[in-house]
């Protein structure tokens, strides 16, 4: 019997001799002209593949330049300039295309002002208006709304187009026809036009840039804002015309053709402060060079306040001399124009009216302010950090002005309930606070708003300046404080209040907070 079932042949020779190279392979050496022995080869590099090389790089160079030549051609025939110009300023020589899409129900009224800067500067601006086939007819009102120009446009220095069509409240700028960029909201293309004109419509330069962002931003808000934020919004971006002619100073800027704009769209011109409407119209005459019929009304509303008729004097006085012919008179017309335009529209106090900085807010004389709430903590060994800032209204346009405060920012309400009892909250202003939910933690019925010609009896605060520091006016302790827990617990290292006024902003410690909430000993409800 075999010892084994069957044989196999050898799949390989095991004897076999195999040559191992001693490197991957070999190069010529290229950084040196004579080769180095035992390092790769010595041999001299291809001149076929040297000239292969050459010859393909000259075909793409060649495509480039036929590329080049269609696009300049497509460029002469749409007529845009061969060479784009980055940044240009006052001294430009020609710009692309400014293309501009905007609905007649909110125009763009910047553009009135952007032209006349534009050519006031000295350069030639081309002006073309389109009408889109979705738009069946255009108001009066922007049917001349851009001047039409002489200047031709192959020749012109700027060149914009304002195609009229259903795009909503924010116009669009398309930068390049033929990259369809796309820049949304007016306010943005008034960045766009200063950052392309520096010179003309300084932005970026201003020292307070901060501030003109802000303005911006409040302006594109004042767009979409309920009807009851729109006086607030304008109280905030009017803070600075009592000492200047401009919204951000001595100098117009693109703020100024913002607001004045968002104005004119959504009919605010009815309904301005003074110092509103003096700059109101002084923009319209310096940009339009007119004033609407609804400016006309109020100026000679105000007109007939502040001067009345020497005819209505004589009249008064012959009234007040022969008081029997008061009832004839009464029944002849009717009272003068002045007494019930001074009856119907009282003058709107501004902030500061509301909350002096340091003079009493009472008849009594007994609610401190500013300087004698410093007073009251320096007494009491209550150290403070204070933030002087423009006049806000909402914690939202307060924000900007406190990016390096540290601590809680706080927000407050003045409430009442359904027992007519009054409460003053205190809480993180980005705290959600659901006034069903709070009234269930503290025991109070239906909480609502308070009535602000109370909390200023009371507290010595009017609306916008309504602050926790308040509470050491209200020596009789009619209100009740309902505080965020997070406030006294430790969790903040310091919170942040008014001092009575809304111009600035006092910083205290939580320590000294609990401190001063057992100074004035009123009930403190947490939730």
């Amino acid at each position: 019997m075999a010892e084994t079932m069957y044989a196999l042949k050898p799949v390989f020779d095991l004897d076999a001799k195999v040559d191992i190279p001693a490197c991957m392979y070999s190069l010529p050496v290229i950084q040196s002209s004579t080769p180095i022995a035992g390092i790769g080869g010595a041999r001299a590099i291809c001149p076929l593949a040297v000239e292969a090389l050459e010859a393909r790089q000259d075909a793409i160079l060649a495509r480039l330049g036929q590329l080049k030549d269609q696009v300049s051609a497509y460029k002469k025939s749409i007529g845009l300039p061969d060479v784009a110009v980055a940044s240009p300023t006052a001294n430009v020589t020609k710009t692309a295309d400014i293309v501009i899409r905007c609905s007649p129900s909110f125009p763009a009224f910047s553009l009135k002002g952007i032209y006349s800067m534009l050519t006031a500067s000295g350069l030639t601006v081309h002006t073309s208006c389109h009408t889109h086939c979705t738009v069946a007819s255009l108001p009066p009102n922007v049917q001349s709304f851009l001047p039409v120009t002489e200047v031709a446009r192959s020749t012109a220095q700027v060149r914009i187009t304002l195609i009229w069509t259903e795009v909503g409240k924010d116009c669009e700028l398309m930068v390049s026809p033929l990259a369809q960029t796309v820049i949304k909201g007016e306010t943005n293309l008034l960045r766009y036009f200063s950052r392309l004109f520096p010179t003309i419509f300084p932005y970026e330069s201003l020292p307070n840039l901060m501030a003109v962002d802000s303005m911006l931003d409040n302006v594109s808000s004042l767009q979409w804002a309920a009807p009851r934020a729109k006086q607030p919004l304008l109280r905030t971006l009017a803070v600075n015309l009592a000492k200047a002619p401009y919204l951000a100073g001595p100098t117009l800027s693109i703020a100024d053709l913002a607001l004045y704009s968002c104005i004119r769209q959504l009919g605010l011109d009815t309904d301005l402060q003074p110092e509103l409407m003096r700059w109101y119209l002084t923009m319209a005459k310096q940009l339009e060079g007119k004033s609407s019929r609804n400016r006309n009304r109020n100026s000679s509303m105000r007109k007939s306040v502040s001067s009345p008729k020497k005819a209505d004097i004589r009249k008064t006085h012959e009234v007040e001399k022969s008081p029997k012919k008061e009832p004839a008179a009464a029944k002849k017309g009717k009272s003068p124009t002045k007494e019930v335009k001074i009856e119907k529209n009282p003058p709107t106090k501004s902030g500061k009216e509301n909350c002096p900085p340091s003079q009493p807010l009472n008849s009594a004389g007994n609610h401190m302010g500013k300087d004698k709430l410093f007073e009251y903590f320096t007494k009491n060994g209550i150290k403070y950090n204070n933030v002087d800032h423009p006049e806000v209204f909402t914690v939202e346009a307060m924000m900007p002005f406190l990016k390096n405060v540290q601590g809680a920012i706080c927000k407050n309400l003045f409430l009442k309930d359904k027992k007519k009892n009054l409460y003053l909250l205190s809480a993180v202003h980005d705290k959600e606070v659901k006034l069903n939910d709070v009234a269930k933690k503290v025991g109070a019925k239906e909480l609502r708003f308070g009535d602000e010609s109370v909390m200023f009896e009371i507290l010595g605060v009017s609306q916008g300046c309504v602050t926790a520091y308040a509470l050491a006016n209200d020596q009789k302790k009619s209100v009740k404080f309902i505080v965020d827990s997070s406030l006294l617990d430790g969790t903040y290292s310091s919170v942040n209040f008014h001092p009575m006024i809304n111009t600035a902003t006092t910083q205290i410690s939580c320590e000294d907070f609990n401190k001063f909430l057992a100074l004035t000993g009123h009930t403190v409800l947490k939730f």
